[in-house]
């Protein structure tokens, strides 16, 4: 029978394999579905499958869960900041 440890790792693997390739075909996807920010997709995108086991081996739950209503204003605000480029600064208008 699997301990709580066992079942722990392989949820945090099978979460991490996701996160990795949403962010590898659809950025925007990734941020929406497992809300990681733009410097979290950039790190979930480059993980082995290695690296993905040592984390997931953690003992320690990788996952944050999102309510399921999220106000639209937020939502937003997480894709805009994905699409538009970090080094545009509009305070300079």
């Amino acid at each position: 029978m699997p301990t709580l440890d066992q079942d722990l790792a392989n949820l945090n693997y099978e979460y991490l394999m996701l996160a990795r390739d949403s962010a590898r075909s659809n950025a925007i996807e990734a941020a929406w579905r497992f809300g990681l920010n733009h410097r979290q997709i950039n790190f979930v995108e480059k993980l082995t499958v290695e690296k993905i086991k040592e984390i997931a081996n953690s003992s320690r739950a990788v996952i944050t869960l999102l309510p399921i209503h999220t106000p639209e204003h937020i939502a937003l605000s997480v894709h805009s900041a994905l699409i538009i480029p970090a080094s545009q600064n509009f305070g300079d208008a």
